[in-house]
């Protein structure tokens, strides 16, 4: 999983999996235009798409549409995800997120 770009703290994020269940909560761990590392407890399959609710620089992300590309557990119990970023709108949003970030 790529290390690159690791946000300064984990910033907390709400993943929805389907309409009737609620959503699951963990920490992104690292995050780019058109990517992003996601931990959580709970598990979710490789493959599916979910929607990311977050909060970022000066921005409030909500539904961001992504699939998860890769999902992997450490020994602590946690899953690791790759996610990647599958609406370009959304992905141009969070481009400009990141560059407001460093700009206070």
């Amino acid at each position: 999983m790529n290390r690159n770009n690791r946000a300064d703290t984990y910033i907390p994020a709400l993943v929805g999996t389907a309409l009737d269940m609620p959503p699951l909560w963990g920490r992104l761990i690292s995050i780019s235009p058109t990517e992003a590392e996601f931990l959580s407890h709970f598990e979710v399959p490789a493959g599916r798409v979910v929607t990311l609710s977050f909060d970022l620089g000066r921005g409030t992300f909500q539904d961001i549409r992504a699939r998860i590309k890769a999902a992997l557990r450490d020994g602590d119990g946690y899953y690791e995800y790759t996610l990647v970023f599958i609406d370009e709108t959304q992905r141009g949003l969070i481009k400009a997120a990141i560059g407001e970030k460093f700009v206070y």
